[in-house]
Formats: structure tokens, sequence, C-alpha cells
């Protein structure tokens, strides 16, 4: 879930040739409709700043259809600038932008094995 095409774009394809089944979003809203359409989805990549629903909103949706659903936020923000927005118990992973493809496979891989 990335608002800048580009970037959405070139991280689906990394992680589609590594082997994941890759769902685009452009935002939070496009990405509940993708999640209801799709009925379960293994894990979530998701900017933090969005227009119309940003990352933390969106997981706070997420969470009421499944609860178990993972979710790693990338930002150019500092974790701390968005965590405060989330309830204190919240599982999710953190990525730093800019990051690499392989630092993005990596957080992937680690994230479902958890």
């Amino acid at each position: 879930v990335e608002d800048e095409e580009g970037l959405r774009q070139l991280n689906a394809r990394g992680l589609s040739s590594r082997g994941y089944t890759v769902l685009e979003a452009g935002n939070g809203v496009e990405a509940m409709e993708v999640f209801e359409r799709e009925g379960h989805v293994d894990l979530v990549v998701s900017d933090v700043v969005m227009p119309e629903m940003d990352g933390p909103t969106l997981l706070k949706e997420l969470r009421r259809r499944d609860p178990n659903v993972k979710i790693i936020f990338v930002s150019g923000y500092a974790e701390e600038a968005f965590s405060k927005n989330l309830p204190s118990q919240e599982q999710y992973a953190f990525l730093a932008k800019p990051f690499t493809l392989k630092q993005l496979v990596a957080e992937v891989k680690q994230t479902l094995a958890s």
C-alpha cells in the first residue's frame, strides 16, 4: 500500500520476482477494497502517510476484520512520529525509507515467519 506509484510498482515487482503474490493499492481505502475482495491476506506492507486513509487507520480497520494479519509499516518519518497513534500493544514491523529491495525482502521474510 503506497501512494507513490513508481515506488509501489518497483517494490511489487521485486517481491513478485522472489515468489510472493503481491496485491497493490494506492492508499488505505483501496487496500480495504482489495482485502474485502481477496478475503485473506497474510501480510500488508504499507506506507504510513497517505491520502484518504493513513497507515495507522488502515491497521485498525484490518484488525477489525482479521486480528492476525501482519503488517510492515514503511516511512520516511521516524517510527515514533506515528506509533503514538496506535494502541501500545499493537504488533507491527517498521522499515525506514529509503530501503533497498534486499532489506524489504528480509523484513517480509522475517515478519511472515514470526
